[in-house]
């Protein structure tokens, strides 16, 4: 491990010790697992407690994946269903969507956790860079979220860098983004456009496409994955049965995006 990464972890334990007690909003993702886990070596599992927003953006399999590595590492998990689909500024999903989400979260999980408890997020380095376009981060300030990984300094290369090097077993989990993000800025978001996503999602993942994404074009459903894998889609024995399946969740029209997808 080079000095720098070192430096960066020694940073980060110091400002997870700082906390006494913390909370980690835990998303199932590789920044908050590593924070998690960070922050259980720092403080022990009784000074940590892991809170998931159950939303219903989420796909069921990262709540899944996040209610066990909490058990795996002995740590209190609150699971807390979030209310931002009765939000009218959520729902209407402008460039703010994200902003009024992290909203809703911090309102919901801070009301659980308790008071000598920091309250901390997985925001990265990277993240910090990207303010612009991360509304989300405007509601970490208004709710006093702490955020360990940004200040000491840890990028994503580092994280994953990191995590392998403590036996961190998803230290290269693709990112993912909630199901909310598949739908157009100015097309509202319904329960029902969630559900078709996540069908036709959890149908390519059963079919090897795991990293598949399903973007809500009205009757239309595009399928976008990494740009290696769109050929192996196309040229799949069983691409007439996956559209046809797909089909069933709601679409009229299928098609795929040969250029490969962006986060």
């Amino acid at each position: 491990m080079e000095n720098i990464l070192k430096d960066k972890i020694n940073n980060l334990e110091k400002l997870i010790e700082n906390t006494g007690k913390i909370a980690v909003a835990f998303s199932g993702g590789i920044d908050s697992t590593f924070l998690l886990f960070m922050s259980k070596k720092v403080l022990g599992n009784k000074n940590v407690i892991a809170i998931t927003g159950n939303s219903f953006a989420i796909p069921e399999k990262e709540l899944s994946f996040c209610k066990e590595r909490a058990k795996e590492l002995e740590i209190k998990h609150i699971v807390v269903r979030t209310s931002e689909f009765l939000e009218e500024s959520y729902i209407k999903n402008d460039r703010m969507r994200c902003y009024f989400c992290k909203i809703s979260l911090f309102k919901t999980i801070t009301a659980y956790i308790p008071k000598t408890y920091g309250a901390a997020v997985g925001t990265n380095a990277d993240d910090a860079l990207r303010v612009n376009d991360r509304p989300d981060m405007l509601a970490e300030k208004e709710f006093d979220i702490l955020s360990p990984l940004k200040e000491a300094y840890f990028c994503k290369s580092d994280i994953r860098q990191a995590s392998k090097f403590f036996g961190i077993d998803i230290w290269d989990k693709p990112q993912t983004t909630c199901l909310a993000t598949r739908i157009p800025f100015g097309n509202i978001i319904t329960h029902d456009k969630i559900k078709m996503i996540a069908a036709s999602e959890e149908i390519l993942a059963e079919n090897g496409f795991k990293e598949a994404k399903v973007r809500h074009y009205g009757k239309l459903a595009k399928i976008e994955l990494p740009k290696e894998h769109a050929a192996l889609l196309v040229n799949s024995g069983s691409i007439g049965s996956l559209i046809k399946d797909i089909k069933h969740t709601g679409f009229k029209y299928v098609a795929i995006d040969l250029e490969g997808y962006t986060i």
